[in-house]
């Protein structure tokens, strides 16, 4: 949930399916929000990655374009950007906002609201990034394969108390390898880290888990992103995104009572829609 201007709006983030179906179906889409969620009170939304993959989609992209420069909506964190936040802010216990930019606000000069949008997205390092974010996702397969093999279930079920404590581990490692600074200067003076301070990390580490840990499913270069975007997943009211990734907050919500606030809403659920 965010204010602006006095009145409260709830975030809906769309992952890269569900962005790109809006662009091709924009009126059915908005009529669904309309009937179901307000739309006048839903700010749509998507990570700066989800962004990346469609910027490949020439097409796609140009409909972006010529939709978001007018039609509300906030381009969100990447994952790196939401953990830097939250080690900013872990000794300060702010409300951290995952909002980059509102793409339809751009002000300043006479360019159309499209050209507006267009220049500031040719004028960041965001294309430069498109490019590594793409090229390092085998690597991170590769190191999610290696965690399994490391962390099997003891009496071949995963128990509760098990799957804690591979989001214990899991998330300080993340911790540490991501910011070894910070890390050891909390560990450094005997304290522990509170991973409550650290949602977009636990959220991941719950998502790779019953992603690959609980039936063995190999993984794809496009769960690479899912993991990515579920970073935001504790700063956003609403997602909108495929039935597996939907099934796996069903569990966490039930197993862990994590995300507990965040509604899910699987993609064909929409596209069903008369």
């Amino acid at each position: 949930m965010i204010a602006i201007n006095g009145k409260e709006y709830k975030l809906c983030l769309f992952d890269t399916n569900a962005l790109s179906e809006f662009l091709k179906e924009p009126k059915k889409w908005i009529l669904y929000f309309d009937r179901k969620l307000s739309i006048s009170h839903t700010i749509i939304c998507y990570s700066v990655f989800t962004l990346s993959e469609l910027w490949h989609r020439k097409d796609l992209f140009n409909k972006y374009i010529e939709v978001f420069s007018t039609f509300p909506s906030a381009i969100l964190d990447g994952y790196e950007s939401i953990f830097q936040k939250e080690v900013e802010n872990y000794n300060f216990l702010k409300k951290l906002s995952p909002i980059i930019v509102f793409p339809f606000k751009l002000t300043g000069n006479k360019r159309s609201p499209q050209e507006k949008l267009r220049y500031v997205i040719d004028e960041s390092d965001f294309v430069q990034k498109t490019k590594v974010w793409r090229e390092k996702r085998e690597f991170v397969l590769k190191g999610i394969l290696e965690l399994r093999k490391h962390y099997p279930s003891k009496k071949g079920k995963y128990t509760k108390k098990e799957i804690e404590d591979f989001n214990l581990i899991a998330s300080m490692h993340q911790i540490g390898i991501r910011n070894n600074k910070f890390a050891h200067s909390i560990l450094d003076t005997g304290k522990a880290i509170d991973l409550f301070q650290f949602p977009s990390i636990v959220s991941t580490s719950y998502v790779v888990f019953y992603k690959f840990y609980t039936d063995n499913r190999s993984p794809i270069l496009s769960d690479v992103f899912d993991i990515i975007i579920s970073a935001l997943l504790p700063y956003v009211d609403i997602v909108i995104t495929e039935g597996n990734l939907c099934e796996i907050i069903k569990k966490i919500q039930k197993r862990h009572s994590f995300l507990m606030n965040l509604t899910y809403i699987p993609i064909k659920q929409i596209q069903s829609e008369d």
